[in-house]
């Protein structure tokens, strides 16, 4: 597979098509190629002509180098398997459906058992039966000390980050600064943040949830449904269908979805290869 350091407007043209036959899964790459080329991380393809048949994405999240993959045969994820055993790197993290991520495991010598995560897509016309009254407001957060500071405890508790070594890597101010410059919301009740999300992936017709997160003493309060809600708002309003995945072990949340009206769409991993 050969590296792309410079991508072209042919190139670029080329590899949103790929990945856009399968958008609902890509949506996090699509975005970077169309929106973030200068924070891309590493990219690598293999074509036959005018056909790309298959591509690797490695970008650093702050805690491993999470790894995105996109094939056309078993071959195609052979040479994948490949690359990442060439590259070496010591902390990767698979991303894709459960299949694919089983079988690339299987091709490295690394099979194990995996916990999935639901991937979720929302019919909005069941959402719109929901009647919803907020206690709570949303907002973009801003640059400043103070909300800076609420995004660094609310990603320590959204990662369950335990040493002083894994509070540093994923609170690097560079990092976090970087996805707030994309877009963190923050949730405020009784005018004080207590919880956030953000968008990790837009494409043409989806805007994929992530780092969903209530400060633990403002649970059980319907605040975790209400932030939900306010995130499908904002997709909505740009004319985009709302995704998100969930691991099968957190009940609460998958309950809290399919009530809210997301469908499941399919079984998705993330998992370390060791």
């Amino acid at each position: 597979m050969k590296k792309i350091d410079n991508i072209t407007g042919e190139l670029k043209k080329k590899v949103l098509e790929f990945l856009y036959c399968d958008e609902i899964y890509n949506a996090i790459l699509i975005e970077l190629i169309q929106n973030h080329t200068e924070n891309l991380g590493e990219l690598y393809i293999n074509d036959i002509g005018e056909e790309i048949t298959e591509i690797l994405h490695i970008k650093n999240d702050g805690n491993s180098d999470l790894t995105n993959f996109s094939y056309t045969s078993k071959e195609g994820l052979k040479n994948i398997a490949c690359k990442i055993e060439e590259l070496n790197y010591s902390k990767v993290l698979l991303a894709g459906k459960l299949e694919d991520v089983n079988s690339l495991l299987k091709i490295l010598g690394c099979e194990k058992s995996i916990t999935p995560n639901i991937f979720y897509k929302l019919d909005i016309q069941k959402y719109k039966k929901i009647s919803m009254k907020f206690q709570s407001k949303i907002r973009l957060a801003n640059l400043y000390s103070e909300d800076l500071a609420k995004v660094k405890q609310f990603t320590v508790g959204f990662f369950e980050a335990e040493t002083e070594g894994e509070v540093q890597a994923i609170t690097n101010t560079e990092k976090i600064l970087t996805k707030m410059k994309t877009g963190v919301y923050l949730l405020e009740y009784k005018n004080n943040p207590i919880g956030m999300a953000r968008f990790i992936g837009k494409t043409n017709n989806f805007a994929e949830i992530t780092s969903v997160y209530i400060d633990e003493a403002f649970r059980n309060k319907g605040l975790g449904k209400e932030l939900i809600a306010h995130m499908i708002e904002l997709a909505i309003e740009e004319q985009k269908t709302p995704v998100l995945a969930t691991s099968v072990s957190n009940i609460a949340a998958m309950k809290t979805y399919e009530s809210m009206g997301f469908e499941k769409q399919g079984e998705y991993a993330f998992e370390f290869l060791e």
